[in-house]
């Protein structure tokens, strides 16, 4: 394979990253996000009449759970077929991620368990902890949904441009999603690097000047963004050394 200059947009887990800085590797932030998506029209009636038009919110020691209605699967925006979007953080020891990521494939995924894979066992006890820890509102929500999840990671962004390549989104680095900004920071990082780029044509020089700028502006952001999803997670006592722990295997 050959090319004039190559963008690795390959998300957290990037191969392009390793070959540039094999020694920047995702760190584990010490809690995952239970994930559900469904179809409104899946959603009981009195359910939904209190989910729909707010944003629902719900917090504890070592826990937050969120809920808001997105577009449907093509962007619709009507009745019946949005869908609800809801957010479970919660502390598990990096100790006891194995078994919650083992899907019923028996493969063990790294950094997304998906939609589907989780082990008949696991949602058993998914479950149960939303019946002991969540309001009845939201355990009946998880109830009904095809729960995936996704350990929340940190790789502080230091790095984006080497020789005839970039890193952009979260093979650059990624910052915590209570920050709301990972599509934002991909988006940003990509019009960025286009605009350092505009004009270049494979027969001339790379613009160097335009990319370092580039690099140093998006690292300086980037940075930040990772200082705000860090405190945002302290405050509810996600993946503190001393917040409450669920999931434990032992």
């Amino acid at each position: 394979m050959c090319g004039n200059f190559l963008v690795g947009a390959d998300g957290i887990g990037s191969a392009m990253r390793r070959l540039i800085d094999p020694a920047a590797r995702p760190a584990y932030a010490g809690y995952v996000a239970w994930r559900g998506l469904e179809s409104e029209s899946r959603v009981p009636d009195d359910l939904l009449e209190l989910l729909s038009g707010r944003f629902t919110f719900f917090g504890s020691r070592g826990m937050q759970m969120l809920c808001y209605l997105v577009p449907g699967p093509n962007g619709e925006l009507e009745e019946g077929v949005r869908r609800v979007n809801w957010v479970w953080y919660m502390n598990v020891a990096e100790r006891n991620l194995s078994r919650p990521m083992t899907g019923r494939s028996g493969k063990h995924f790294a950094h997304f368990l998906p939609s589907g894979e989780l082990m008949p066992g696991t949602v058993e006890e998914v479950d149960a902890q939303a019946g002991s820890s969540l309001p009845p509102q939201f355990a009946r929500l998880v109830r009904l949904s095809e729960v995936f999840m996704q350990p929340v990671f940190d790789l502080p962004p230091y790095r984006m441009v080497a020789d005839h390549a970039a890193l952009i989104g979260d093979a650059a680095g990624t910052v915590r999603p209570h920050t709301a900004s990972g599509t934002s920071k991909a988006f940003g990082d990509a019009a960025g690097l286009a605009a350092a780029m505009n004009g270049w044509t494979p027969s001339k020089a790379l613009p160097a000047r335009g990319l370092e700028e580039w690099e140093v502006r998006r690292l300086a952001h980037l940075a930040k963004l990772s200082e705000i999803g860090i405190e945002l997670a302290v405050t509810s006592s996600l993946g503190v050394a001393n917040g409450r722990q669920f999931f434990d295997s032992e």
